[in-house]
């Protein structure tokens, strides 16, 4: 009998996982969750990421920190949206 632990079968495992989670209609789930925890982070920070811009401050320029916070909300809102839609038929 081999060992349950043995390393293929643990590679395995996660293969199985992986795939459940990268499955199409889980995928759009996947994303809109990480945006969603990526706005918090963004907004609790009070600075975010953009393009060719590096960071931007609230505290500094807040519209363009905002503006940012609402796409990524947006994008996220969408991506769970897409989620149920698919799921729904």
């Amino acid at each position: 009998m081999r060992n349950p632990c043995f390393p293929e079968r643990m590679f395995q495992r996660f293969m199985d996982h992986y795939s459940y989670l990268m499955d199409r209609q889980h995928r759009f789930l996947l994303i809109g969750i990480v945006l969603l925890v990526i706005t918090v982070l963004f907004a609790l920070s009070g600075q975010t990421l953009e393009r060719y811009h590096g960071i931007i401050y609230r505290a500094k320029e807040p519209k363009r920190f905002w503006r940012d916070m609402v796409f990524y909300f947006l994008a996220s809102l969408f991506f769970i949206g897409l989620y149920f839609y698919e799921n729904s038929n």
